[in-house]
C-alpha cells in the first residue's frame, strides 16, 4: 500500500503544478500586458491618470486568482 501512496503522491503533486500553471500563467500574462498598457498610457498626457487603476486592477486579479488557487480559496469554495 506505502508504494500505491507514493505513486498516488506524485501523481497529484503533477496534477497540482499543472492546475498552478494553467491558473498562474494566464494571470502573469494579463500582469505583464497590463503593466505594457500602463506605460504605453502613462506617455500621453490625458491618459496619466488611468495608469493607477490598470496597475491596480492587475495587482488586484493577480492577487486573487493566487488566492483562488491556493487551499485556502479551495476552503472558500
Amino acid at each position: 500500500m506505502s508504494e500505491e501512496k507514493q505513486e498516488q503522491r506524485k501523481q497529484t503533486k503533477r496534477w497540482d503544478k499543472f492546475t498552478w500553471s494553467v491558473v498562474v500563467g494566464p494571470l502573469a500574462f494579463f500582469f505583464a500586458l497590463s503593466l505594457g498598457l500602463a506605460l504605453y498610457l502613462n506617455s500621453f498626457g490625458p491618459w496619466r491618470p488611468v495608469v493607477p487603476v490598470v496597475i491596480a486592477f492587475a495587482i488586484f486579479f493577480f492577487i486573487m486568482g493566487v488566492f483562488l488557487r491556493s487551499k485556502f480559496g479551495r476552503l472558500a469554495f
